[in-house]
């Protein structure tokens, strides 16, 4: 029995009852409240601190992504009807006007189905893969094989179109760059794909985690860009300077969760030394949290990078957004826990501090949106075309069971002894 086990066993016991209360009594029902559009179909997700709704508009991730939360949820955490019928929603969404064809997804809907903004966007196709295969994992038999089906044409199209310059084209990366978000995103489908397919997709998803680790990750700088030339080198100039705290972590920590599905310690040992250059260049010492994005020298300097959109709302590269917020938990307590790595879990109790302090609203549910970099609130929305239910409950039911698993195992041992 490890001495970080020993030691850190009652904080997580203490942790593990706070981040359960948060999820089933604050978050999800904040959202199985008001997410499905009765009316039209599809889910609602534009929403104020209270709870009102603000936009009608239906935009194309959160079909997929809504479906993984509520199917997730369904068969992680507990079998309750409500959750598999929202789930159930999105794949009947999928049915209709947001279907493009071709294996692609449209971007952006009016609440009755007229399609405003096409496939402007290869990420809608991967969470529509992502719930599809959450969804199957609800099912039994042909509703089951049928999903799976679906869900598997869907994935072989989705892999030959973001291998495509003219795709990706369409997310804005030069024609000499390599985004990581495409790399990472191609990882998170193969993985979710490991539970109902095994190896199908098992290159792809060697590969992207290597890119990952390897490429977009640079020993020579110490630092994890999102940008990299299609030689697979740092590029100092532009988009190439930025690091990307956020996106970073989001696939240091499903690398992670591949290296443990593929029984590759490498993975895991790797990403908790990437996941330092993070800490090192993208934490706030003075006030929490980690920022939007860095300059490989620091600072912002580059006025067509000091300030992003955020659907509108104007951030800072300084300020706090709350899904870079959720996936630092995520990647910070995974590495603790796997790698008994001490450094990340005094990190992982921080963050959570400051996520409690900062960004949780107790008063109405769910988490703000965005803060200024000394934790004010820039925006406390809870719902708009870029956030919705997914990254907040997805780390939360990450963290449940990353935290049971390994109470679990470490109970049985010492059982054993």
């Amino acid at each position: 029995m490890s001495e970080f086990y020993k030691k850190n066993k009652p904080i997580l016991k203490r942790l593990l009852a706070e981040i359960e209360e948060e999820l089933l009594t604050d978050n999800v029902p904040f959202w199985e409240a008001r997410i499905c559009d009765r009316h039209y179909g599809g889910f609602l997700q534009g929403y104020n601190r209270q709870g009102e709704l603000t936009d009608t508009d239906k935009y194309g991730w959160f079909v997929g992504r809504t479906m993984s939360t509520f199917a997730s949820l369904y068969h992680q955490v507990e079998q309750k009807p409500l959750w598999l019928e929202i789930a159930k929603a999105g794949r009947e969404y999928m049915k209709g006007s947001i279907w493009a064809g071709e294996g692609r997804y449209n971007y952006q809907l009016s609440r009755q189905g007229t399609v405003k903004k096409g496939t402007a966007s290869i990420f809608t196709d991967v969470f529509a893969v992502e719930g599809l295969y959450d969804y199957a994992q609800c099912l039994q038999d042909e509703q089951r094989a049928e999903t799976l089906a679906y869900a598997e044409r869907l994935s072989d199209t989705l892999f030959t179109n973001m291998q495509d310059p003219q795709v990706l084209l369409q997310e804005g990366i030069s024609a000499r760059m390599q985004k990581h978000a495409v790399c990472f995103m191609q990882t998170l489908a193969a993985l979710k794909s490991r539970a109902v397919f095994g190896d199908r997709y098992g290159d792809i998803l060697t590969r992207c985690v290597e890119k990952t680790l390897y490429e977009f990750a640079s020993d020579r700088y110490q630092a994890p860009f999102e940008h990299i030339g299609i030689d697979g080198k740092p590029k100092l100039e532009n988009e190439g300077r930025m690091i990307d705290p956020g996106h970073t972590m989001e696939a240091l920590w499903f690398s992670m969760e591949a290296g443990k599905e593929c029984d590759n310690k490498a993975y895991i040992e790797r990403a908790q030394v990437v996941l330092d250059w993070v800490i090192d260049r993208a934490y706030d010492e003075e006030f929490g949290g980690f920022y939007q994005y860095v300059d490989i020298d620091g600072a912002v300097k580059d006025k067509d990078f000091l300030e992003n959109s955020y659907a509108g709302r104007p951030v800072a590269w300084n300020d706090k957004v709350w899904w870079v917020q959720a996936e630092s938990l995520n990647a910070l307590l995974m590495s603790a826990l796997y790698n008994k790595n001490e450094k990340h879990f005094s990190y992982f109790l921080k963050q959570y501090d400051y996520v409690e302090r900062y960004f949780r609203d107790k008063e109405f549910g769910e988490w703000f949106s965005l803060l200024k970099r000394d934790g004010t609130i820039l925006s406390d929305e809870k719902g708009f075309e870029l956030k919705g239910p997914y990254h907040v409950p997805r780390c939360l039911i990450t963290m449940k069971l990353l935290i049971t698993e390994y109470i679990e195992e470490g109970e049985k041992y010492e059982k054993k002894v």
